[in-house]
């Protein structure tokens, strides 16, 4: 990629290299692309406790098993009344309640029983006595007799400062449908709803391959004519965002040993990622170790810029990503293309779910029947999102910096300032 400048000195990587040669009969758009990735099917289902449950996959309905709260409760510390005995109550007109007994959270089932003219002291969360139809706050109300009477300074109508049954949760009803991210807030209602276990989809097994003779290691010395690791440092942060727990290898560019090595991770892991030599250099080897292989691609480059040498395939159930090696097509395609494709095996229903629309802060130059990705930064301005490219800084400190890509489509020359667009939120 080089990089252009054009009006108003906005940075836009162009893909520089877009003709079709033999390599590139499979060449398609972003979207059928998109389309394949939907295609994708889950893996199987597990069972899991409630409490490991938190960021995994809804793999069905989740529905109740019970009522929360289980029986009528008061939602306040004070006194459970029956409301007639307070009509008019205030505290110029106090009314006098005998007090017969006291509840409190996890004592009994209902089987207190309240007579009119009585109270029951009551604490939060406490189970309303039989009889009961409302619940006065003790700031309204003091204790005479030494708590054997109580001096009601306001009314308390029906179901005032009750929490009913099935309020919060109704068992049979819906928590959580198939395809749901569980949250912690969403792990919470499961249990208030009852539910103790549940069926996930199986989380994918990913490993990253890079390959290159250049490449070391993260934490290993970097001698003249190195390059760090750097591409499969980015993915595996990005996948331990969504959970996952990505190995990583690197293999050297000779075309026996990419073949030799990658073979038993295919029949290991769910997911392959391979980064670099997808292209037509003498050691670009990746796709030709990936026929050896019989790895059946779906798809061998995309009208994507930059992103634009991806693949994906598969080798019996294992699903494979090929990566270009530079920095931000590595990134790109992986973003738009290969993480949607692990969410869905993951069980995702909508694994383009971070694809939002915002307003161009400015001209963006695209490419006509290509689509281009400009690493920006999304922020709100006038009640709009806006999206601007990240401009005057090196390719990976613009990585490092978005929080968004900018999609400037196919069909589209350039993008005018305010026009609405396609963005992809990063993080």
């Amino acid at each position: 990629m080089e990089p252009h400048r054009d009006r108003e000195d906005v940075l836009v990587y162009v893909q520089s290299d877009i003709s079709c040669r033999d390599g590139d009969r499979c060449l398609i758009g972003l979207e059928q692309a998109r389309s394949m990735i939907l295609e994708i099917p889950f893996l199987e289902q597990e069972k899991v406790a409630l409490d490991r449950a938190c960021g995994r996959i809804a793999a069905r309905d989740i529905r109740a098993t019970s009522d929360c709260p289980s029986l009528d409760a008061s939602l306040k510390d004070g006194y459970a009344v029956f409301s007639p005995d307070l009509e008019g109550a205030s505290k110029s007109s106090p009314v006098a309640l005998e007090i017969s007994g006291t509840v409190t959270a996890g004592q009994g089932d209902g089987d207190v029983l309240l007579h009119p003219g009585h109270a029951v002291r009551i604490m939060t969360g406490s189970v309303l006595p039989r009889g009961a139809t409302a619940v006065l706050a003790a700031e309204f109300a003091r204790e005479e007799e030494n708590g054997r009477r109580v001096i009601a300074l306001r009314d308390a109508g029906p179901g005032r400062n009750i929490l009913a049954r099935g309020s919060d949760v109704r068992a049979g009803t819906v928590l959580a449908r198939a395809g749901t991210r569980l949250s912690p807030a969403g792990v919470g209602l499961l249990a208030a709803g009852g539910v103790a276990c549940l069926d996930v989809v199986r989380r994918p097994r990913v490993v990253i391959v890079a390959t290159g003779s250049e490449l070391v290691a993260p934490g290993q010395p970097i001698g003249p004519g190195q390059v760090a690791a750097s591409n499969m440092v980015t993915l595996a942060a990005e996948l331990e965002r969504i959970g996952i727990q990505a190995e990583t290898v690197i293999i050297r560019d000779n075309l026996e040993q990419l073949a030799r090595e990658l073979h038993p991770l295919m029949e290991r892991f769910d997911v392959v990622l391979t980064c670099g030599g997808v292209l037509d250099g003498d050691k670009d080897f990746t796709l030709e170790a990936m026929d050896r292989l019989g790895v059946e691609m779906r798809f061998r480059r995309v009208r994507v810029g930059p992103g634009k040498g991806v693949c994906m395939g598969w080798r019996r159930e294992t699903l494979v990503f090929n990566l270009p090696g530079g920095p931000p097509s590595n990134h790109v395609a992986f973003l738009l293309l290969a993480l949607p494709g692990i969410l869905r095996r993951g069980g995702v229903q909508d694994p383009f779910a971070s694809r939002i629309h915002a307003a161009a802060s400015g001209w963006l130059r695209g490419q006509e029947g290509w689509t281009q990705v400009i690493y920006g930064r999304l922020r709100e301005k006038n009640g709009q999102l806006v999206a601007s490219p990240l401009l005057g800084m090196s390719r990976l400190q613009a990585m490092a910096v978005a929080n968004c890509l900018i999609e400037i489509p196919e069909q589209k020359a350039a993008l005018e300032a305010g026009e609405i667009t396609t963005v992809w939120k990063i993080v």
